[in-house]
């Protein structure tokens, strides 16, 4: 009776110090015979013993067996839980640790020039047709959805009713700003000229004062030419011509807007390139300018000077008429903004049982290969994933959603999908 004493004493000091720690395990730490570890299950190896836990990997000695599913003893813990690390060394099942591409920093360069009080021109009838409306409600529709995942930030321009701007966003980037932009737009209504060449170059003033390492982008929505130029002789010269102006481009036959500022399209079309030279790109959002040939010539330019032009469309930019189209152009722009550099927070320390998932459109939680040319693997520091090829493309168009980065002791069978008993931090 004494001897088997010893036995469950050495035995219980063993486990003590062994735990998991996510490292290879040592043959034959225990001595012969097999023993049975508290509430737990008993080992049938001669020269070997395992440590009790559901998924748990054991310790082998010579006919020794490993413990390759495990259960529940009485008073026992499931292998879900405990430290994966080692941290007290209780359990060394899967962990299952949800993933996320560093959300974008992206500034809203807001048209509020009096034309946006015009109707959308689309089947809308009703108090909500005008242009502002239909924007702002589409805006706020995907701030707010994606506030968590995107620091937005908003400027409106003009911020007074003729062509000043100020650098100063209405509302500055960072997390949690659906509230702060819907206010934003509730307070303000269409009462200026078009200054966009002003527009961008203060939002590149801005955005020049973030510090954060987070990808950044500009985006324009706009519904028509750039005003608020400088006049030179009887019309615009300094832009496409307004009434009788020989423009820079020739003459156009379209007058000033309502205040008589002259046309700016090619200062506006510069400064959307210089944007993108500054480290900025800019999505271009025209709202109901299809019946202009003269705006929608100066939209495809701006889109294609920065540096993301729609394909596959009638038009470079994304053409929008109501809310409903304009949320689908936002939701295809934020695809295209997400890295697919995703980092990797208290990650284990061996990696070499792991796996990445993401959800598939269907609802289905599917294993992406650790591949370099179309799956994932680890960048040089070990401390980010990085999508490659068409897993890369499919986070973009979000046809795959909801990533995790998996991770279990060596030996340990990972499950993907409808997993029992699964760590979620």
């Amino acid at each position: 009776m004494r001897r088997r004493l010893l036995q469950v004493t050495q035995l219980a000091v063993a486990l003590t110090w062994a735990g998991c720690g996510f490292k290879p395990t040592t043959p034959a730490e225990n001595g012969s015979g097999g023993s049975t570890a508290a509430g737990g299950s008993s080992s049938t190896g001669s020269g070997g013993s395992s440590s009790q836990g559901s998924g748990g990997s054991s310790s082998t000695g010579a006919g020794g067996s490993r413990a390759t599913g495990g259960s529940f003893g009485s008073g026992g813990m499931p292998v879900s839980g405990g430290d994966i690390t080692g941290a007290g060394g209780q359990s060394c099942g899967q962990t299952n640790v949800s993933i996320k591409p560093v959300p974008p920093d992206i500034l809203i360069v807001q048209d509020k020039s009096r034309s946006m009080s015009d109707s959308s021109g689309s089947n809308c009838t009703g108090a909500n047709c005008s242009k502002w409306a239909q924007v702002s409600s589409a805006i706020e529709t995907v701030v707010k959805a994606t506030d968590t995942t995107v620091n937005w930030g908003m400027i409106f321009f003009a911020n007074d009713s003729s062509c000043g701007v100020t650098s100063t966003p209405i509302v500055p980037i960072g997390p949690m700003n659906g509230s702060k932009i819907q206010t934003a737009f509730a307070g303000n209504q269409p009462s200026s000229e078009t200054p966009t060449t002003a527009a961008m170059n203060a939002a590149v003033t801005y955005m020049k004062t973030l510090t954060d390492p987070n990808p950044k982008f500009l985006l324009l929505a706009t519904d028509g030419q750039p005003t608020c130029g400088t006049a030179t002789g009887a019309g615009g010269a300094a832009g496409r011509g307004g009434v009788g102006g020989a423009g820079g481009r020739g003459t156009i036959g379209v007058p000033p807007t309502a205040g008589g500022t002259p046309d700016d399209s090619p200062n506006a079309e510069k400064a959307v390139g210089d944007a993108k030279t500054a480290g900025f790109p800019t999505f271009v959002v025209g709202i109901a300018t299809s019946g202009s040939a003269t705006a929608n010539d100066t939209l495809n330019i701006m889109a294609k000077n920065g540096g993301y032009p729609q394909t596959g469309a009638s038009t470079q930019y994304y053409s929008v008429s109501d809310t409903a189209s304009l949320v689908t152009a936002l939701n295809q722009i934020l695809g295209k903004t997400l890295s697919c550099t995703i980092p990797l927070t208290d990650k284990p320390d061996y990696l070499s049982n792991v796996a990445v998932t993401a959800m598939d459109p269907n609802g289905k939680r599917i294993e992406i290969p650790k591949d370099d040319a179309n799956g994932w693997s680890f960048d040089s520091s070990m401390s980010n994933i990085v999508l490659n090829g068409s897993a890369c493309q499919q986070l973009q168009s979000v046809t795959l959603s909801q990533y995790q980065f998996i991770y279990a002791c060596a030996g340990i069978s990972i499950c993907v999908d409808n997993c029992p008993s699964v760590t979620k931090p």
